[in-house]
């Protein structure tokens, strides 16, 4: 079988790439190694300026629409800051995958659910082995994940990337997520309205610190403890583009904020980056995808450089957030501002 384009794996940031080539009048085929809708491990929170990119009907999967903010230290003190804004959406990743799938295949895209790629030959036309047969496609897209198969196929290789776990509860935040730091060395905890969980760079036990995080909070866990890893950027060299006619999108091409690990915004960022490589450059759109996403790897990179100053010194941090960083970070989610210059406002601010 012959296609213009494969794109493996229908996340985000795969069914948007999907989505908007087929809207441009290629033959798409997209794979899914599970069956649709799958089940997710992740906070479903997506930050306001997501609205942007995402096409119309999204707004049913909204689960709860987020106007308030609650940082934390140990899970021990806190304070919150409201916003007359909405800064965030709380949505069902399956539901949500799954809603970005069905609209990609609405304008044509071929889904074959529960197929995985085995492998890949270049040449005048890529040849993609999968376990549903062979196909063959001008362009090949890698949106699968952390454990990109596409990814480690181009020799890439994850080096820097959260621990993360996570479990389902309803907490009493309606409108409000809470993010405390103090907890791991490099990371931080979160209780949004359906989930709590933690993330860290380091080698903690996650486990006992998510328990007690909750006991804390009067939350108890119960049910399944799920765990994922979440890679991120702090400079351009981490940022995995691909090579020749074969891109990475996403988790795979590690476009993961550094700070607190969004990855949806930066997934279908990445997703329409690598869309317009294909259509202007067609003979080599490797190169121009990672021409067409410095912006959004200069904005992942000043991100990193705010990480580092923030999870190094997490005491001064929170109360940097009391004297108005938490407040200009609201105005990034809603992208009113970005990374960069929210960068240099503080060391503005620290002057």
């Amino acid at each position: 079988m012959s296609f213009d384009a494969v794109v493996v794996g229908a996340g985000p940031g795969g069914a948007f790439s999907a989505y908007w080539l087929a809207k441009n009048g290629l033959k798409v085929l997209l794979l899914e190694k599970k069956r649709l809708p799958r089940f997710k491990p992740c906070g479903g929170c997506l930050s306001a300026r997501v609205v942007s990119l995402l096409p119309e009907g999204w707004q049913g999967l909204i689960k709860a629409v987020i106007r308030e903010g609650t940082l934390g230290y140990r899970g021990e003190e806190s304070f919150s800051l409201p916003s007359e804004k909405p800064l965030a959406y709380i949505v069902d990743r399956a539901e949500f995958d799954y809603f970005l799938v069905q609209n990609a295949q609405q304008v044509g895209v071929e889904l074959w659910q529960e197929c995985e790629l085995l492998g890949f030959e270049e040449g005048e036309r890529t040849k993609v082995y999968t376990s549903k047969g062979e196909v063959e496609a001008d362009f090949l897209i890698g949106a699968d994940g952390f454990y990109s198969k596409t990814a480690d196929l181009l020799g890439y290789k994850k080096k820097k990337f959260f621990r993360s776990l996570e479990f389902q509860c309803l907490t009493n935040l309606k409108e409000g997520v809470r993010i405390d730091v103090g907890l791991v060395e490099k990371g931080y905890a979160w209780v949004f309205p359906t989930n709590v969980g933690i993330a860290s760079t380091g080698k903690e036990n996650l486990l006992e610190l998510l328990k007690d995080y909750s006991t804390k909070l009067g939350l108890k866990v119960e049910g399944k403890v799920y765990g994922w890893h979440i890679p991120y950027l702090e400079s351009k060299r981490d940022f995995h583009a691909g090579r020749g006619r074969i891109l990475l999108v996403g988790d795979a091409s590690n476009s993961v904020d550094p700070l607190l690990g969004e990855g949806i915004y930066y997934a279908l960022w990445g997703a329409k980056n690598a869309v317009r490589a294909i259509l202007n450059c067609p003979n080599n759109p490797a190169e121009e995808y990672f021409r067409l996403s410095k912006p959004m790897i200069e904005e992942l990179v000043y991100a990193g450089r705010i990480a580092k100053i923030a999870y190094r010194f997490q005491r001064f941090s929170y109360h940097w957030g009391k004297k108005g960083a938490l407040k200009a970070y609201y105005r990034l989610l809603r992208g009113e501002e970005s990374y960069k210059k929210l960068f240099f406002k503080a060391w503005l601010h620290l002057i």
